[in-house]
């Protein structure tokens, strides 16, 4: 079986958060820009690699800017956009993002077989064992996201507990499977709310809401989690950095 290279994703992911945590906290705000390499190696106490790594992801993000001869700028202007959806977040963070408590109501878990279309896009065979977990995320005690997350059984190692059916997704991944996440591909569909979601969201059957169908993969690139989102926009409003390509 090839080694996972958990513990390097996860060191390259800690040092991004750092970094975008100093950034947005306005550590660097009066000199508008990020020190050397090997000053925030120094700092955060991390390689020189680790930090060149998440400099990349930061400058994929849009956060900052390399322009030869004068360093690393931070891009104010990114910095401003809220509930951000290039890089792949935990809901709380999102519904957090937008200025709104996050908190979680409605938790149910349960084993099916996967159709066809779920079986493709897992690399299963239809039939396969999938836990589906449903989960209701609130914004200040309201109804903001429905989530929906079917995971393959066989990926599952030790027996997941209702318990942790609360906690963060890729958390309880990470201890009863070994998957680490690293990256996603969503698909962004324009939706109204059936009966059963109106319910749910406690609002009325036809409701617009932003559904993200979403399938993340692990470090190897295999696909490990089919997830269905469902946003309220009165609570989530998603930005996206684009760089030009013309």
């Amino acid at each position: 079986m090839p080694a996972r290279k958990i513990q390097r994703f996860s060191l390259v992911q800690q040092t991004v958060d750092v970094l975008r945590e100093m950034i947005n906290s306005g550590a660097y705000d009066e000199v508008d820009r990020l020190p050397s390499e090997e000053q925030l190696a120094a700092e955060i106490g991390a390689s020189r690699l680790t930090i060149r790594e998440a400099l990349a992801v930061l400058e994929g993000e849009g956060i900052i800017l390399r322009k030869h001869g004068k360093g690393t700028m931070i891009n104010n202007r990114t910095r401003q956009l809220k509930a951000r959806i290039d890089p792949a977040r935990e809901i709380g963070r999102f519904i957090a993002e937008s200025g709104f408590q996050p908190g979680v109501a409605r938790v149910k878990g349960w084993s099916e077989a996967a159709g066809p279309l779920l079986a493709k896009k897992l690399g299963l065979k239809a039939g396969d064992q999938v836990l589906v977990i449903e989960k209701l995320f609130l914004a200040d005690g309201n109804p903001a996201v429905f989530c929906v997350d079917r995971v393959p059984e066989k990926l599952i190692q030790t027996p997941i507990p209702e318990a942790r059916y609360w906690e963060t997704i890729f958390t309880v991944l990470a201890e009863h499977s070994g998957i680490h996440v690293v990256n996603d591909i969503v698909e962004l569909i324009p939706t109204i709310a059936d009966h059963r979601l109106a319910a749910i969201m406690k609002v009325n059957p036809g409701t617009p809401l932003l559904q993200l169908d979403t399938i993340a993969f692990d470090e190897q690139n295999e696909p490990v989690m089919a997830t269905q989102e469902y946003y309220l926009d009165t609570f989530v409003r998603f930005t996206l950095y684009r760089k030009a390509n013309y």
